[in-house]
């Protein structure tokens, strides 16, 4: 059975006001405690009541290991006097607390609260200075109304005070007219949760504030999880009436209706797509129309970036002793024509060289260009391949140089596979009309994680220069990775006989067997192989789930690796220890970081690095990531780490590794596709190693299937090259910044 106290804070030894863990010397009516956990907003002062467990902690004694602390009101004399001297209400000290409740009691509060003129009934208390007094007593009972109120629809405290932080003095006001307005205006509310406070206060199914939520939500869901940037209507209605519930139906057209001609973030868009009605949230309109006109400008405004180069080009296969087959010189005139032209083609096909040779014709001709890709990973392998600075996207836009636009000739963007539409806007619109895109993937590899469809609707357009590399260079010793992937990918089963240094495969007839050999191989057999550190390794699974997927393989993994016991911290399901091999999964623009004395902002899907420190005490946990940026995760932020040990192809994407094992479990047959077998063999830089059954690679070989992905980007270009006015409607309608 939990123990309860009830007191004053009388000291706060430890505030981390990022996750609200706290240790607190609390001042009760007989006794002084030592309280641990996670306090809402408080103050020295502050009156709590807190439940838990009394612990022995071996530094420090005992305290009270609490479960739930809440805000609370003083019910006793005592309670009240400490409270109000502690100097949490503006003009009431010790002495003057005291002379207050000697003249009410245990009135007092209610006497502040509803009658506070009679406060001047106490010696040397004026009429201003009681309205004063009601005034600060105000605030505080505001906090700690809201924050209850909260508290008692099962929100977590560390959210409560996110929301308080939002909505202040309103929260009570604001929450119980549209707890729905939450998955708008706090990052990390979504509408499951939203539903469950709505559905607590006896918020009806049927309100229009829920089916509003709904539609939107299902719009957002399909974004994220299907990579959709719209719904074909009909589609969105089913999808909707699924969440909702089915007494629904006849609202849910309404509703979406009412949204359409909703203004601001919360409204949709409508338009065509395949003659019937498509839906789109307005920030995917933005991006993918905004997209679209801002190449389709970049096209037409295109000068020639060089003159013919012929020569210099010839001059360039001298230097470097190599022969450009003729589709690498036309992606190389293509690039030098300006505007926008796209580079593809999978490994071995030349890409890295005649990025090399396009930037050296730009930069002798005094032509500034800036390199990019969308992964710490792959910007500093262009970087390496290139010689030049390369950086991620993310981390050019939000430069200081880049604050009123890139300014340079030409941007020259690796790995386009993975850039989304809403990355793709971000960068185009910072783009002069006049400037140079140059864009390299491999159209063959799996579609960006975020939603969209932005290098297979820019190639299918037909509206941009496409270059299709198709001859293969590395194809000597020591290339099986390079002949495997391009077998893969033209329906081929590749060589499983083990024939060649950097390509094997290893039968697995089970799961079991799978995950046992994939243990052995990263923890073993491959650091000795190729020479390198176990965490050099990368696993990579098609899913997470099952004995060989990405959940399991961590923890078997993590094991195996961290031999010695280490402190931890979990979050959720996971725990994360010193040591322990992470990945950052979602974009977070203002989670800050340092590396020497440097400071910045921004950490990225798909950043790994390595748990530097986990603080049980304080629920801290410090990383390095690969370019050396440390941060401190606290709060909600630490749910934004994984274990990278072992993650999924898709997750992979853009990365290279020394080596990767990639085990073949599942029998899914959208998920086991030869898009997704190329991808992660392609991500193998020295090694790759293939563990499961001939039977599976053969399915997955064959299996061609692909998520159709609805994306209306190409429809877009197709209509800006007829209507160029079509960014004017964009720019007025929407805050670009927004």
């Amino acid at each position: 059975m939990n123990d309860c106290i009830k007191g004053t804070v009388a000291d706060i030894r430890f505030r981390n006001d990022e996750n609200g863990y706290t240790i607190a010397v609390v001042e009760t009516d007989n006794d002084v405690e030592v309280v641990v956990g996670v306090f809402p907003p408080v103050e020295t002062g502050s009156y709590i009541s807190a439940e838990g467990v009394y612990v022995n902690h071996s530094k420090y004694g005992r305290q009270l290991k609490a479960e739930v602390v809440k805000l609370d009101k003083p019910d006793t004399e005592y309670g009240i006097m400490r409270f109000l001297g502690s100097g949490l209400i503006k003009g009431i000290g010790e002495k003057r607390a005291a002379a207050i409740v000697e003249k009410f009691g245990k009135d007092t509060l209610k006497i502040i609260e509803e009658t506070p003129g009679r406060l001047r009934e106490v010696k040397n208390i004026s009429a201003r200075m009681a309205e004063d007094i009601a005034a600060s007593y105000a605030e505080v009972k505001a906090a700690s109304d809201a924050l209850s109120f909260l508290m008692n629809f099962g929100v977590t405290s560390g959210l409560a005070m996110k929301i308080y932080g939002e909505y202040g003095s309103d929260t009570e006001a604001l929450v119980r007219t549209n707890p729905y307005r939450l998955t708008e205006d706090i990052h990390g509310v979504g509408f499951v949760t939203a539903d469950r406070i709505a559905r607590a206060m006896g918020i009806p199914a049927d309100s229009k504030y829920r089916i509003c939520a709904g539609i939107i939500h299902v719009l957002g869901e399909n974004a994220e999880k299907n990579g959709h940037t719209f719904l074909p209507k009909e589609q969105l209605i089913e999808d909707a009436r699924g969440l909702l519930g089915e007494e629904n139906c006849g609202r849910l057209e309404e509703c979406i209706d009412e949204l359409i001609i909703t203004s601001g973030k919360s409204g949709l868009k409508e338009t065509e797509y395949e003659g019937g009605a498509a839906v789109m949230l307005r920030s995917m309109y933005r991006a993918e129309c905004g997209s679209a006109v801002k190449l389709c400008r970049m096209s037409e405004c295109a000068n020639r970036a060089l003159p013919e180069c012929d020569d210099e080009i010839a001059e360039f296969e001298r230097i470097e002793h190599v022969t450009f087959h003729p589709e690498q010189r036309l992606a190389i005139t293509s690039a030098l024509g300006g505007g926008v032209s796209v580079i593809t083609g999978g490994p071995g096909t030349g890409k890295t060289t005649i990025v090399r040779c396009i930037l050296r014709l730009l930069t002798r001709h005094g032509k500034t260009v800036r390199l990019m890709a969308p992964t710490g990973r792959a910007a500093k392998r262009l970087s390496d391949s290139t010689g030049a600075d390369a950086t991620t996207i993310h981390r050019a836009l939000l430069s200081e140089e880049c604050i009123e636009g890139i300014l340079e000739d030409a941007v020259i963007v690796d790995e386009f596979s993975m850039v989304d539409v809403g990355l793709l806007y971000s960068l185009v619109r910072k783009m002069r009309d006049e400037a140079t895109l140059v864009i390299v993937g491999d159209a063959d590899q799996l579609p960006s994680v975020g939603a969209g469809n932005a290098l297979a609707d820019i190639i299918s357009c037909g509206r941009f220069p496409v270059t299709f590399l198709t001859h293969i260079y590395r194809q000597g010793e020591g290339s099986g990775i390079t002949v495997a992937a391009h077998k893969i990918n033209a329906g081929e089963m590749p060589d499983l006989k083990n024939s060649s240094g950097d390509f094997f495969f290893i039968r697995a007839a089970d799961a079991h067997t799978a995950a046992m050999t994939v243990r052995d191989l990263v923890t073993r057999r491959l650091p000795g192989y190729l020479g390198c550190e176990p965490t050099k390794l990368q696993v990579l699974c098609p899913v997470k789930n099952g004995e060989a997927g990405g959940v399991e393989l961590n923890r078997l993994l993590r094991e195996a690796i961290l031999s010695e016991r280490q402190r931890e911290v979990r979050v959720g399901d996971n725990a994360f220890a010193a040591g322990d091999k992470v990945m950052h999964v979602v974009n977070n623009y203002s989670l800050g970081w340092t590396r020497a004395n440097e400071h910045g902002e921004g950490i990225f899907n798909g950043d790994m690095g390595t748990v530097l420190e986990a603080l049980p005490d304080s629920g801290e946990i410090i990383v390095e990531f690969e370019d050396g940026r440390r941060v401190t995760y606290t709060g909600e932020d630490r749910s934004q780490l994984m274990l990278a040990y072992a993650i999924t192809v898709h997750k992979s994407q853009g990365s290279e590794y020394e080596g990767v094992i990639i085990p073949l479990s599942g029998n899914n047959y959208m998920i086991m596709t030869r898009n997704l077998l190329y991808t992660a063999v392609t991500r193998a830089r020295r090694l790759a190693v293939i563990v499961g059954t001939e039977d599976t690679v053969s399915r997955m070989v064959r299996n061609n299937f692909i998520r159709k992905r609805w994306s209306m980007l190409k429809e877009f270009i197709l209509q800006a090259e007829n209507k160029m006015n079509l960014l004017g409607i964009v720019e007025e309608e929407y805050d670009p910044e927004g």
